[in-house]
């Protein structure tokens, strides 16, 4: 949601029990609203140095008795606007048709208003609590500022000059619509648009939602300047887009002619199609407010912004790289960089690749682009802590091999913000949550690494070595549950299965031994007396009878996300595959051999599958809405932009791995409403879909049923 200011005139005086109702033709009336700051026109309104405006409740928030807005009498308010009016004379030669435009919305907004009150409602904008003394501090400064001019001099004032020389970021966006604002803005499906909208334009891609400024991203069913009807699916790249609040408010337009636009680092990106392929897409930024801070004349190609202070853009000098440029001024900070990735939601640091690949180096850089530390170093930073100040860190360790060949592994450390190791980066691994997570902290602010061999070592947060056993763990055990370690003394078959504390570094044996514990493992694939789990058989005609008609249509339904002639589609072509299923596409011709060959018409099912187990078996081959990779197909990950959500996806392959770029698009995903499900494979592959968020749980209820097991992403 933006951070917003809103002018709101009202019947009655603003006291805890005033009603704001959001639909017109009630008490109020809604004027005006501007993103992210609030405009001088509105201080201007409220208030002057001989009438500065009251501090008053606003009923429309939970608490209702804290002074959190500011109100003046409408008489007050005409008669500034009327003094304003006559200081600025004639409409100045330089006010675009636009400007002028706005300037005559607002004279006629004011001059018929009925209301006897004019509020400002500016708390989004305070990142405080209401009843906190930061808060009313703001609040007070924000009143305080109408103590710059006197709305009955005879000049205009040098602190209100730029309302004549700059109005466009001063004004506000006018409009009774904005009444909307009184209640939460969400999302409707397109099915429930208003009319303007709906016979006009359609979603960029299925639930186009711009949480960040709330807004619609839609194209037009026309094209704006040619009238060429809207194209199919796959010739929409270059057409026109535009960004729309569901109550009419165009922060970019389709007659601008950009086929991309979203919003990123505080501002709206915007990129227009290629002249020709390969050249680079012209693009600029705006604020939130849709006025232009970098306009595409300034000539910078792929730009995006990547924090409030940094814009990346392609490379002037280095072919295949991107450039780093502050922000607003547009100072070159770094050039030649790759794998650009900002973690907003983490620790705020920018981290890079800098220089030809085999021959990068790392940057890890603040949020306004300098260098945190030198970091050239490491393969890779993981997210810091931001209460502990540590994150993981990698190095990449050459050496060379029995074999005589030169090759390389990775080893692992923690490091502190300030750039000091705090433990070294020897170990094979150091305990963590997810990949890119920073170090865990166990009881006593205790950290875990473990060695190439096994072997724990417990460091404290600050770097003192506590405790290194002469135990070791087994790769599947390299975690500690409840505190506790599983870990062996000795070697060989008798090596003795011993837990370690990790709170009092205690060992307590357990009189099993290695060979117990393979024997474990082996048993997690046996039934529970350890023989082979029993199979039975199900021949085609017993599986077509098997039919659950409810079970198929709601599986079609999710993975085509609601789409009625789709989820049809896709049952019947399912049902094809049940009765008559094509070889090829089941993986049975690569798979028979005189030894083994498969029969379509019998299927086994081990223990504890059933018949909707075979069904799902039967749509992962022919449904279109599954991808799946190799698990360290990075590359493919990053590449993968025709799943629902994904079209405006970029994720630059971090050195982390294949599971951050899935964290990565789960995170991208779930701020449009959709959820990232993995699916359990029978190898080593990774297999993912995308369903909307709403769907997300039934979803993963009606695969337990067909004893599917699957991973909702997106609420990890």
């Amino acid at each position: 949601m933006p951070d917003y200011a809103l002018l709101l005139a009202h019947d009655e005086h603003p006291d805890p029990t005033t009603s704001w109702p959001a639909q017109p033709g009630g008490p109020c009336e809604a004027w005006a609203e501007w993103f992210e700051s609030t405009p001088l026109l509105f201080s201007v309104l409220l208030g002057d140095a001989r009438q500065l405006p009251e501090l008053v409740p606003c009923s429309a928030y939970q608490d209702k008795e804290s002074l959190i807005s500011l109100a003046a009498p409408m008489d007050q308010v005409k008669a500034r606007w009327q003094w304003l009016k006559t200081q600025i004379g004639p409409l100045p030669a330089h006010w675009t048709d636009s400007v002028r435009k706005s300037w005559l919305q607002i004279d006629t907004i004011i001059s018929q208003s009925q209301r006897h009150w004019l509020l400002l409602d500016c708390a989004t904008l305070i990142p405080h609590d209401f009843d906190t003394p930061e808060y009313a501090v703001a609040l007070g400064a924000l009143r305080e500022r109408c103590l710059q001019w006197d709305c009955s001099a005879d000049n205009l004032p040098e602190s209100l000059q730029i309302l004549k020389q700059h109005p466009q970021d001063q004004l506000g966006w006018w409009s009774h619509s904005v009444l909307a604002r009184t209640e939460v803005i969400e999302r409707d499906n397109d099915d429930d648009w208003p009319a303007w909208l709906k016979d006009d334009y359609v979603e960029r891609y299925h639930s186009a939602w711009d949480e960040n400024v709330e807004a619609y991203y839609v194209i037009p069913r026309k094209h704006p300047r040619t009238g060429e009807k809207l194209p199919g699916e796959n010739h929409r790249d270059n057409w026109p887009v535009g960004l729309v609040t569901p109550y009419g408010r165009w922060l970019v337009k389709p007659i601008e002619g950009a086929n991309g636009a979203y919003t990123s680092g505080g501002f709206i990106t915007v990129h227009y199609p290629e002249a020709r392929e390969g050249d680079g897409e012209r693009s600029g930024l705006k604020d939130l407010n849709g006025n232009w801070v970098v306009p595409p004349s300034a000539g910078y190609l792929n730009a995006y912004a990547l924090t409030p202070q940094v814009m990346a853009c392609k490379s002037a000098n280095v072919p295949g790289t991107e450039d780093l440029r502050s922000l607003p001024g547009l100072e070159l900070l770094h050039e030649g960089l790759s794998s650009i990735y900002y973690n907003a939601d983490e620790d705020e640091f920018i981290r890079a690749d800098q220089g030809p690949y085999g021959e990068s180096r790392k940057l890890l850089l603040k949020s306004d682009g300098k260098p945190l530390f030198d970091a050239s170093k490491y393969e890779h930073i993981n997210d810091f802590n931001t209460k502990t100040g540590l994150a993981v860190a990698c190095i990449r360790q050459r050496f060379i091999n029995e074999q005589g060949e030169e090759v390389s592994h990775i080893r692992e450390g923690v490091i502190h913000i300030s750039g000091q190791e705090v433990i070294p980066c020897e170990y094979k691994t150091i305990e963590r949550g997810f990949n890119s997570s920073p170090p865990k902290l166990l009881p006593g602010g205790k950290l875990l690494a473990i060695t190439e061999k096994g072997q724990p070592h417990v460091y404290s947060s600050k770097g003192k070595l506590l405790a290194s056993p002469h135990i070791w763990c087994p790769p599947l055990n390299c975690s500690p549950k409840k505190n506790e370690l599983l870990t062996f003394m000795g070697e060989g078959p008798g090596a003795e299965l011993v837990m370690f504390s990790i709170k009092d570094f205690s060992i307590t044996r357990t009189g099993e031994t290695w060979d117990d514990y393979l024997n474990a493992m082996r048993g997690m694939f046996k039934g529970l007396d350890g023989e082979q789990a029993e199979t039975t058989t199900m021949t085609r005609e017993e599986l077509i009878k098997a039919e659950d008609e409810t079970w198929m249509q709601d599986l079609t339904r999710i993975l085509c996300l609601g789409e009625e002639k789709e989820a049809s589609e896709l049952l019947q072509q399912w049902r094809d595959c049940v009765a008559d299923p094509d070889p090829a596409d089941m993986g049975w011709e690569d798979g028979e051999d005189e030894d083994n060959e498969i029969d379509p018409d019998v299927m086994h099912l081990p223990e504890g599958e059933n018949a909707l187990t075979l069904y799902w078996v039967h749509l992962i081959p022919i449904a279109t809405q599954f991808a799946r990779f190799d698990w360290k197909d990075a590359e493919g990950i990053a590449d993968t932009h025709w799943l629902p959500g994904t079209d405006n996806w970029h994720w630059d392959t971090p050195a982390d791995d294949v599971e951050s770029g899935l964290e990565h698009l789960a995170e991208h995903l779930d701020s449009r409403d959709m959820a990232l499900i993995r699916l359990a494979t029978d190898d080593d592959s990774i297999r993912i879909t995308v369903v909307r968020a709403e769907d997300a749980e039934d979803f993963l209820d009606r695969l337990a049923q067909a004893s599917i097991s699957a991973t909702n992403y997106s609420s990890s």
